[in-house]
């Protein structure tokens, strides 16, 4: 057996049997050595510190990044972030399931929590395990109702979903989320089962919520359906918007979009989510970083849950 001092031979041995998947008879072969000595050297080599084994769980909870969280932190003044990933795990699902492991922390705490739309607020609330919960919360909408924008392959809602998991009932916005024209959004404003609604789901103490990024994912969506004329889609571009958050548009500065498109949204309104005591946005995907920044910068947002390729691209634009 080589001696404990001989590293390029427990070298060559690791590489064969952990890097091109040799058994360790065909690793005795190649060096010309008995099976037995081989498995000593493997021993060795992990003993040495040559060889590092590490056990990957894809169902264990995401990995963080605290030097990215604390930048976040310290660029918007966040509550707290969370920059995840996790091995052979899309973006998508990472976000999700810490956004879901947040929510279940926070759900206990809370008298009432409202919810928006979204792919990413979608994947999160089908991550949550229920919840046994006493008192049982409030479970509101932040936003009308869209079938392309908040249901499940199911049919079900995502705030029908989530009241599920938390134990409770939903209280439903019997409204679509985008209007074709000012006038319908008042008229609908104006009912009071669904005022009475969109008020109470502007004192949830906790709000979930997606961020958009405008040309991408859902949000051409949601301007195509204002059906906005010419010359109000002249005007609605002249802001130069790049992030939505509850169908709410705002500029690289973060600044709230006006008319025409703030006309055509049935959702809680700026003002009110900001004084929301914590909203909780999630998004994935590095593609989305022009409307993350726009909307963090808006100050909308107290605790957010992104992924690392998001988070490094969102610092890199500041």
């Amino acid at each position: 057996m080589p001696a404990p001092r001989d590293t390029s031979v427990i070298v060559r041995a690791a590489r064969l049997y952990y890097e091109q998947g040799r058994s360790q008879t065909e690793v005795a072969a190649e060096l010309g050595l008995s099976r037995s000595n081989v498995s000593r050297i493997l021993t060795q080599a992990r003993d040495r510190g040559i060889v590092e084994i590490s056990i990957h769980d894809p169902e264990g909870p995401p990995r963080r990044d605290d030097a990215l969280e604390a930048s976040l932190r310290a660029a918007f003044g966040l509550q707290e972030a969370y920059v995840v990933s996790a091995p052979r795990t899309s973006a998508m699902e990472s976000v999700a399931r810490q956004g879901a492991a947040v929510i279940t922390d926070r759900a206990a705490q809370v008298s009432s929590l409202g919810v928006s739309w979204g792919q990413t607020v979608q994947n999160v609330v089908a991550e949550l395990e229920t919840l046994h919960l006493r008192p049982r919360p409030r479970v509101l909408p932040l936003v009308g109702g869209h079938s392309a924008l908040d249901q499940f392959d199911s049919g079900d809602s995502v705030l029908r979903v989530l009241a599920s998991r938390l134990g409770s009932r939903p209280e439903t916005l019997y409204a679509p989320a985008i209007l074709e024209s000012a006038t319908a959004l008042a008229t609908l404003r104006a009912e009071s089962s669904i005022g009475s609604v969109l008020a109470d789901a502007a004192r949830v103490e906790l709000a979930v919520v997606g961020i958009g990024s405008a040309g991408v994912h859902s949000s051409p969506h949601i301007v195509e359906l204002m059906r906005l004329d010419d010359a109000e889609r002249a005007a609605f571009d002249a802001q130069q918007p790049v992030g939505d958050v509850c169908g709410r548009f705002v500029n690289a500065h973060g600044e709230p979009l006006g008319a025409p498109s703030d006309q055509r949204v049935l959702a809680v309104t700026f003002d009110q989510l900001l004084r929301i005591p914590e909203v909780l946005g999630v998004a994935a995907g590095a593609e989305k970083a022009p409307g993350v920044l726009g909307v963090l910068r808006s100050g909308a947002i107290d605790t957010v849950v992104v992924d690392t390729d998001l988070a490094r691209e969102v610092l890199s634009r500041l």
